[in-house]
């Protein structure tokens, strides 16, 4: 295991105390999974009280004997029932004065509730906003275990070739790649913020399968092997002249980066050449307009008008009414941070943040043409962290 160095989560909490301070926040209890590996590297089942100008207590559940023995940045707490916490606080001079911090995009209500009775005289303030828009700034340590996530799908893209052949299903190609990911790092979960969006290693689509919406804010959706789980590879199989669609994400300690690839066997038909141009304008547009200071609205406009002007906004990124609303994410300890390329995201891009950019066109009776690739934005441009050759593959 590789440890998060001390000196980054130190200064990960020093940022988020002069928010905190800022927005009038007392203590700031955090839980999340994704939240609590950034701010105390490591994940329990448990806390961490965060307030302005204390040093942080980690409050764990469990695991309590694992965590006696392993080293951690900030000094531990160990409780059984929630009761406990208060009194916990208390003695490490932690007690709520001001207003309560919490998690409210992803905490239970049932936990909120229970929050809520401990500390009675609190107000309660969102502490999401502030941790969103912190992590999506990415530091020299995250960045570094960015580009070892995308280096891994572009090994495992290199295999892909070798795998296509008339007749497989899209469950065995993808089965293929993720264990190719898995021996390679991939620590086999991929973490999202929202909780109604459920993702698996990606989704390997071929043909009009590509085509089926999911019930998921991602703009492929494909079948997936049952009612139970919708979305993803089925048992189609891989047929000539036809789109396949690789779009997979790497997670290796805890950072995520995301690519789609396009295959075919044979050729394609024209319509799906046509659109597949269009892509190749998409990105340089996006290439040339994503800086720091610039507003993601603006990227986003731009490049619907030049889809509009193109004559395909009726199949761009989803199939008519399914379409999704942003053409990139935020990528980082989860697969949908901020920033979004959308018309609403309310920031400017800034230096170091990480966007998965997918401009991506659904053709009916063809299928999903289009690809994806992780960029770090810089004052220069943007700097590509997957490098697997693009363009269609012809096999």
């Amino acid at each position: 295991m590789e440890p998060v160095p001390a000196t980054e989560t130190i200064a990960r909490v020093s940022l988020l105390k002069d928010a905190l301070a800022e927005t009038g926040i007392g203590l700031a209890l955090l839980r999340q999974a994704a939240d609590l590996y950034y701010y105390a590297g490591i994940l329990v089942d448990g806390f961490l009280a965060v307030a302005p100008a204390r040093e942080p207590l980690l409050l764990v559940r469990r695991p309590q004997s694992r965590l006696r023995e392993t080293e951690s940045v900030w000094p531990l707490g160990f409780y059984r029932d929630l009761k406990e916490l208060p009194s916990l606080l208390a003695q490490a001079g932690l007690a709520p004065k001001e207003a309560l911090g919490l998690e409210l995009d992803v905490l239970t209500a049932q936990l909120y509730q229970r929050l809520t009775k401990l500390f009675p005289r609190h107000p309660v303030q969102d502490v999401s906003p502030l941790i969103r828009r912190q992590r999506m700034v990415k530091s020299p340590y995250e960045l570094a275990q960015l580009r070892r996530a995308a280096t891994v799908l572009d090994q495992v893209h290199q295999e892909v070739p070798a795998l296509l052949k008339p007749g497989v299903t899209e469950l065995e190609l993808s089965a293929a790649l993720e264990y190719r990911l898995r021996v390679l790092g991939h620590q086999g979960l991929v973490r999202v913020r929202n909780c109604e969006l459920e993702i698996f290693y990606g989704h390997v689509l071929s043909g009009v399968s590509g085509l089926a919406p999911a019930y998921v804010d991602t703009p492929s959706g494909g079948l997936g092997m049952s009612h139970a789980f919708p979305q993803g590879p089925s048992m189609k199989k891989l047929a000539l002249h036809e789109p396949i669609s690789v779009d997979l994400a790497a997670c290796i300690n805890g950072y995520v980066a995301d690519m789609t690839r396009l295959y075919a066997l044979g050729s394609l038909p024209d319509r799906a050449w046509e659109a597949w141009k269009v892509v190749g304008e998409i990105y340089q547009t996006f290439e040339s307009e994503a800086r720091p200071g610039v507003m993601p609205w603006k990227i986003f406009h731009l490049l619907w008008d030049l889809v509009k002007l193109r004559g395909l906004a009726d199949y761009f990124m989803g199939p008519g009414p399914e379409r999704v609303s942003f053409l990139g994410h935020g990528v980082g300890l989860e697969l949908d941070e901020f920033p979004l390329i959308s018309a609403r995201f309310p920031y400017p891009l800034e230096a170091d943040m990480v966007v998965a950019f997918e401009p991506k066109f659904f053709l009916p009776g063809i299928g999903m043409v289009g690809q994806e690739d992780t960029g770090r934005v810089t004052p220069d441009g943007v700097e590509w962290l997957t490098h697997s050759p693009r363009g269609i593959t012809l096999i």
